[in-house]
C-alpha cells in the first residue's frame, strides 16, 4: 500500500506545475493583450517664416525739397523726408482752426450748427486780407453765416479773414483763440508745432510735416470735418460760390482731400489724405503733409504755386497704395512636413488642416513669424484628422493665423500577435 501511494504523488505534482504554468501564460498574455499600447511618435517640422506675397513693395518717392511724411492704417509711418523740421505751412494752418472750431460748436455731417451775423468788424477783417494779398470771401453787415457756411469759406477757397472771425467767434478774441490752438497741437502730440495766427498766413506759424499727420488724422477722426474737406464746391447763402483748391479731389479716385497752403515764406503745401478698397470692408487710409515745395504748373496750371505739392503727394500715395496687398491668410501654405508612426510600423503623414477664409491686408513680401506648440500625443487607435500640434503665424500685433496639424489618415492599434510579443 504504502508503495502504491508513493507512485501517485509525481503525476500530481506535474498536473499542478502545468497548471501554474497555464495560469501564469494566459496572466501574463492577458496582461499583454489589455495593455494600452506604446503612443505614437509624432515628428513635425515647420519653417520659421513663411512669406504672405513674393513681390517686391515700391519705394515711395519723396519730394527733393522741403518735408514730407507718409504714414497708412496698415503700419504706420512709412516715408519721411526732413519730417522733423519745423517750416511754415500756411493755409494749412486752418485745418487745426477747423478742429478748435468743431470742439468748441459740435457739428453733424450735413448740419448746420448755430449761425453768426456777421458785423463791421467781420467786414473790417475781409478788408484787411484783401490789402494784404491773401486769400479771402467777402462778407456783409448782417449777412447771417452758419457754422458750417464759414467752416466751407475757410476750407475750400481758405479765406483768411473767415479764420479771424471763427477766432472772435469761439474765443471772443484772437488771442484766446491762439491759445487753443496751441493746446490742441500739445494735446495730439504735435510737439514741434506752434501756431502764431488762425490762418497761417504769419510765417510765425510753423509744424513739422511728421506733426502734421497726425493733425490730419484728427481730421478725418471727425466725421463732420472729414466730409466738409472732401466738398468740391458750394454756395454760400449770399449766393457766393466757392472751390476747393485740392484739385485731387476731381483727379484721384479715393482721395479725401483736407488743406491746401501757399505763402511766399511757406511755398506749397498740401495735408492730404486718401484711401483705397481691396477687398469688401478691407481698406487703406493713407495721411500725409508736404511742405515748402516750389511753383510747378502740372498738374495745376490754374495754381502753379501748388503743383510740385500735388505731384508729390499723388505720386506717394499711389506707390503707398501697390506697397499692400489682400492676402488670404488661411490659404497660405505653411511648408509643413511630419509624420505619425508606431511602433508596430503603421505611420501616416501629417498636414495643416482646412482654415476659414482669414483676409487681411499685408505689406507686399512680409512674412508670419511661425511658433509651433505641439499637443500630447495620441494614444492608438489614431483617427484620421486628429490635432497633433497648432501651428501660429504672426505678422503684428493685429494680425496672426493659426492653424491645426492633423494626422492625415487613421492608424489602427497593433495586432494581438505584435502584442502577445511585443507587450
Amino acid at each position: 500500500m504504502a508503495a502504491s501511494r508513493r507512485s501517485r504523488w509525481p503525476w500530481a505534482l506535474w498536473i499542478a506545475v502545468v497548471a501554474v504554468i497555464i495560469v501564469a501564460a494566459a496572466t501574463f498574455s492577458a496582461v499583454r493583450l489589455i495593455a494600452p499600447p506604446p503612443d505614437a511618435t509624432v515628428s513635425i517640422d515647420a519653417p520659421a517664416t513663411v512669406t504672405l506675397d513674393a513681390s517686391v513693395a515700391p519705394p515711395i518717392p519723396t519730394p527733393r525739397q522741403g518735408s514730407f511724411a507718409l504714414a497708412t492704417s496698415v503700419d504706420g509711418t512709412v516715408a519721411t523726408e526732413a519730417a522733423a523740421t519745423p517750416r511754415p505751412i500756411g493755409s494749412v494752418a486752418k485745418a487745426m482752426t477747423a478742429l478748435v472750431v468743431v470742439a468748441a460748436y459740435p457739428l453733424t455731417p450735413g448740419g448746420n450748427g448755430p449761425a453768426r451775423t456777421m458785423t463791421s468788424a467781420d467786414v473790417v477783417l475781409y478788408r484787411q486780407a484783401v490789402a494784404a494779398g491773401g486769400s479771402n470771401v467777402p462778407v456783409r453787415a448782417g449777412e447771417i453765416l452758419t457754422e458750417r457756411d464759414l467752416l466751407l469759406a475757410l476750407l475750400l477757397p481758405s479765406a483768411n479773414n473767415i479764420a479771424e472771425t471763427l477766432a472772435v467767434w469761439v474765443s471772443g478774441n484772437r488771442t484766446a483763440f491762439i491759445s487753443r490752438l496751441n493746446a490742441t497741437a500739445k494735446t495730439l502730440g504735435m510737439d514741434h508745432t506752434h501756431f502764431a495766427d488762425p490762418s497761417g498766413f504769419s510765417r510765425q506759424t510753423v509744424s513739422t510735416a511728421s506733426d502734421l499727420v497726425l493733425l490730419a488724422r484728427a481730421v478725418l477722426a471727425n466725421p463732420a470735418l472729414a466730409q466738409l474737406v472732401t466738398t468740391r464746391q458750394a454756395t454760400l447763402p449770399g449766393g457766393t460760390v466757392v472751390t476747393n483748391l485740392d484739385i485731387m479731389l476731381a483727379k484721384q479716385p479715393g482721395w479725401l482731400g483736407i488743406k491746401t497752403g501757399w505763402t511766399s515764406a511757406a511755398g506749397g503745401c498740401l495735408l492730404f489724405a486718401a484711401s483705397d478698397a481691396y477687398a469688401p470692408d478691407l481698406v487703406m487710409t493713407v495721411w500725409g503733409a508736404v511742405l515748402g515745395q516750389p511753383p510747378m504748373r502740372a498738374p495745376d496750371p490754374a495754381h502753379p504755386e501748388l503743383g510740385a505739392a500735388f505731384a508729390a503727394a499723388q505720386s506717394a500715395v499711389a506707390a503707398a497704395f501697390r506697397r499692400y496687398a489682400a492676402v488670404d491668410l488661411g490659404s497660405v501654405s505653411p511648408g509643413v512636413t511630419g509624420t505619425l508612426s508606431t511602433a508596430w510600423g503603421d505611420a501616416t503623414p501629417v498636414v495643416v488642416a482646412t482654415h476659414a477664409r482669414d483676409i487681411a491686408l499685408v505689406r507686399v513680401g512680409a512674412s508670419l513669424r511661425l511658433t509651433l506648440v505641439r499637443l500630447t500625443t495620441p494614444g492608438a487607435p489614431i483617427g484620421s484628422g486628429v490635432t497633433l500640434a497648432r501651428l501660429t503665424g504672426m505678422l503684428d500685433p493685429k494680425t496672426s493665423v493659426t492653424w491645426l496639424v492633423i494626422s492625415q489618415d487613421a492608424v489602427p492599434g497593433p495586432s494581438l500577435w505584435w502584442k502577445l510579443l511585443h507587450g
